[in-house]
């Protein structure tokens, strides 16, 4: 997939996963084990397979965040799909967690600001954001089907109002939001999956 040009915000919702039974584990035990195995800064390539063209032509979900936090900064950019994938204050472990075993697990994964910062109160989204990534979407061959599931409530504000795809929302993963729970999460992703 050489004439894909993937950005330093795109990203697949894979991580290591810790080798126990997590299917019979409660959300929080599963976030727990996540998080104690969880291994910073990296993007586990192998599990990545297949034609990428293909995955993203079949694409039912796109995980959309909203920027880079300020760690990126020092992020390795000759390492492709390393957002969403940063040190483990970032929490993405609790995502990786809330997810594992479903449909979402796998998807494409991007933001709709590319301003690195971890303030979120600092970011604005406006409609040029959300009108360049769905044509960066396009441009990679995602269909106009695929649900965008928005992290967070100011991602989920922008969307709805501003993308032309279908729009589903959750909690975003960041240690600061209060209203992450594990087991009203994986509610929410239930309910993203209900056709």
């Amino acid at each position: 997939m050489t004439n894909t040009k993937f950005t330093s915000v795109d990203s697949w919702a894979f991580w290591d996963v810790p080798g126990e039974n997590l299917e019979q584990k409660s959300p929080q035990e599963r976030q727990d084990i996540f998080g104690d195995n969880y291994v910073p800064n990296q993007f586990p390539n192998d599990k990545l397979k297949g034609d990428l063209k293909e995955r993203l032509n079949n694409a039912k979900y796109i995980v959309v965040g909203m920027n880079p936090g300020d760690a990126a900064v020092n992020q390795d950019n000759s390492k492709l799909f390393l957002n969403f994938h940063g040190a483990k204050k970032s929490a993405d472990y609790r995502f990786a967690a809330a997810i594992y075993g479903t449909e979402i697990w796998g998807s494409f994964m991007t933001d709709v600001s590319s301003t690195t910062e971890s303030k979120s109160s600092k970011v604005k989204i406006h409609k040029a954001d959300v009108i360049n990534m769905e044509k960066h979407l396009d441009e990679l061959g995602v269909p106009d089907t695929a649900v965008l599931i928005a992290l967070g409530g100011k991602v989920n504000k922008a969307l709805t109002k501003y993308a032309n795809r279908p729009v589903k929302t959750m909690y975003h993963y960041s240690r600061a939001n209060s209203y992450w729970k594990a087991d009203k999460v994986h509610e929410q992703v239930m309910n993203i999956l209900k056709k």
